[in-house]
């Protein structure tokens, strides 16, 4: 049987892994234990910080400070370390093997610089490797302070949506089950490398909103329309040769299942 170890199993992607790994034997590590006297087999490192502009120090430990503890202190067979897609923002294109930029006098670049550390630490490594580089996951991560969670707890609770940036703005959005498989199958398959786990699809902010407002009746709000965050579309043609992938998932299809479970565990009726 399979070994699989999850760090960060209580997460938000660690929790839905962590059902799927159901049949494997699994290793689940408390939270800030680095150190377990046994092996390890295929560890999946989900820890991760979505609040990181509020919290340095922890999502500093989270992205990047366990990891090289992890390794020193462990015996293992592979490690599949969670990404990020945003690390592509400043660069020409999105290919895997593509020259990441970043700007260490820009705040909004720590988080990716985070993420290119761990990258770069863990593929050095005399080991099995496989770094997925996750675009924005979305399912039931009530409590999240990320953009479409937010959406989706104020059109609830405020009845408004702020929308704070441009309208126009675009992001790639990936169904939690979609990415829960792609995780699952790069960490069987343990290839290594470098793989993008995305939708392939770019979602407007004001279509989502918009899509938002037909549902629960909610307003919509512009502030600060002349900030832009246009994200690259992201290439996906690497999983789709290794793994034939295709979303079966839709963002705008799957709105308004995800404002009901919203609104169960908010408590709440429209």
């Amino acid at each position: 049987m399979t070994i699989f170890t999850i760090f960060g199993h209580t997460g938000f992607i660690g929790s839905h892994l962590k059902k799927k790994l159901k049949k494997h034997k699994l290793i689940l590590p408390k939270r800030g234990q680095i150190q377990i006297n046994k092996f390890l087999g295929n560890i999946i490192y989900c820890i991760g910080s979505d609040d990181w502009m509020k919290d340095y120090y922890n999502s500093y430990k989270a992205n990047i400070g366990f990891v090289p503890e992890i390794i020193h202190k462990n015996r293992f067979n592979s490690f599949t370390f969670l990404s990020t897609t945003r690390i592509y923002k400043k660069s020409k294109s999105t290919y895997e093997n593509t020259l990441i930029r970043v700007n260490p006098n820009d705040r909004d670049d720590f988080y990716n610089l985070k993420k290119i550390c761990a990258e770069s630490l863990l593929l050095s490594q005399n080991k099995k490797i496989n770094i997925i580089r996750l675009s924005n996951v979305y399912g039931e991560n009530f409590g999240s302070p990320l953009v479409l969670p937010k959406f989706i707890n104020d059109a609830i609770n405020k009845k408004k949506i702020f929308l704070t940036i441009n309208k126009n703005s675009s992001k790639d959005f990936l169904n939690i089950q979609d990415a829960i498989e792609m995780i699952y199958q790069i960490s069987k398959k343990n290839k290594g490398g470098v793989y993008n786990v995305a939708s392939g699809k770019m979602y407007k902010l004001i279509t989502i909103a918009k899509e938002l407002k037909k549902i629960t009746g909610c307003k919509i709000i512009l502030k600060n329309q002349n900030i832009l965050v246009k994200e690259p579309k992201i290439n996906i043609n690497k999983i789709k040769k290794d793994f034939k992938f295709r979303a079966k998932s839709d963002l705008l299809s799957d709105l308004d299942i995800l404002v009901k479970k919203f609104q169960d565990y908010n408590g709440n009726k429209l």
